[in-house]
């Protein structure tokens, strides 16, 4: 009996490690993020939609969607920030939340950008972006229609993270691959 009550504890700690962090839904969202692999960009981005949009929907908002365009313009002003090393909405180019988002090709007007410097996860930022101020207005804009996220870690595993809300009157749909 002791031989499977110790292969069951084998296997069990086995599968614990198969569980993706980022997407455990146990997980803390004050815990560090850890190291972000490509892999999890989708998972993330999904998540972090899916978290704006039901607050939306308590408010009787329409929801965002995703936008390959403003997460283009979010993760390009993320490693741009990182190289600064400052959090802020100005470019090194002295470029604005828009010249970047007409720059990525977002054919609509940008009503909000939100970044953060940490070591956390993104619903962690979420929470904090959501605790009042700009942030929460541009998440949380009645006109708004389009989100992107973006992101850059560094190797010591530091965070930037971008969120750039956008409102275009043309919806244009996003394939999953264009998530990743």
């Amino acid at each position: 009996m002791s031989r499977l009550t110790a292969f069951l504890f084998v296997v069990l700690l086995t599968l614990s490690g198969c569980v993706d962090p980022a997407t455990d839904p146990n997980r803390d969202p004050d815990a560090d993020a850890g190291t972000i692999s490509p892999f999890m960009a989708g998972p993330i981005r999904l998540r972090h939609l899916d978290a704006i949009n039901a607050l939306r929907a308590e408010r009787g908002l329409q929801p965002l969607q995703m936008s390959a365009e403003l997460i283009a313009a979010a993760e390009t002003h993320a490693r741009d920030i990182a190289n600064q090393q400052r959090a802020w909405n100005y470019g090194s180019d002295a470029s604005s939340p828009q010249k970047r988002a007409d720059r990525a090709g977002f054919g609509g007007e940008v009503r909000g950008e939100n970044v953060a410097e940490t070591f956390k996860t993104d619903i962690y930022v979420l929470r904090e972006w959501l605790r009042g101020g700009t942030s929460r207005q541009s998440i949380l804009d009645p006109n708004a229609t389009h989100i992107g996220l973006g992101w850059y870690q560094e190797p010591n595993g530091k965070l930037w993270w971008v969120q750039v809300i956008g409102s275009r009157a043309v919806a244009v749909p996003m394939t999953t691959a264009q998530l990743q």
